[in-house]
């Protein structure tokens, strides 16, 4: 999955030359906390809340402009970067957005919003239905077998998941209909551990 299906394309920006103030109004107005600063069209850099905040406590606010407190070379993706590749830079670097080039110039930003908001939705959480947890057997086809089960018990899967647990992965189904207690037995009954229902 690519950047460009999540990323905000209409990106509030700022110049470097403006003062500090003038940022803060800017994103309280939009309900922002990190402008990209664009001079001539190319980024020059990025300012957040929190610098503009710890800038705040200096007594020379007035004096100060957003070039004096921004990231001067922040990280960047492009349209073309993966939703994961994207959400490890950011995990990595604990940064909370990236802005997106292309061909130098700015044509979107994606921040930690965005990639929870693309999380929730393809885990399919705001649908509703239920999640069935289950420990896979450690032989080939035991996935196909749970997908068996569940469609048999007439569950429809939403999104299937995977949480890393060492060696003892937990596989996470997102159902609708179907009677999740009823797979649930099934799956227990046929030697999947960890079963659990979670509405």
């Amino acid at each position: 999955m690519k950047v460009e299906s999540w990323m905000v394309r209409e990106v509030v920006t700022i110049r470097s030359k403006a003062d500090i103030k003038e940022a803060l109004t800017v994103m309280k107005k939009h309900s922002v906390r990190h402008l990209p600063v664009v001079d001539n069209g190319a980024l020059v850099g990025l300012v957040t809340l929190g610098d503009l905040k710890q800038a705040i406590i200096a007594a020379m606010i007035e004096q100060l402009k957003v070039e004096d407190v921004m990231v001067r070379e922040p990280y960047t993706i492009t349209r073309e970067t993966t939703l994961e590749k994207a959400a490890q830079i950011i995990y990595e670097n604990r940064i909370g957005c990236l802005p997106v080039l292309e061909e130098g110039s700015l044509v979107g930003i994606l921040t930690v919003n965005d990639i929870l908001k693309a999380f929730i939705d393809i885990m399919g959480v705001l649908k509703g239905g239920s999640r069935i947890d289950v420990i896979l057997k450690g032989v080939h086809g035991s996935f196909d077998e749970v997908v068996s089960i569940i469609e048999a018990k007439g569950g429809y899967i939403i999104s299937a998941g995977m949480t890393m647990n060492g060696e003892e992965n937990v596989h996470h189904f997102r159902i609708s209909g179907g009677d999740p207690p009823e797979i649930a037995r099934e799956l227990t009954s046929m030697g999947y551990r960890g079963v659990k229902v979670i509405d």
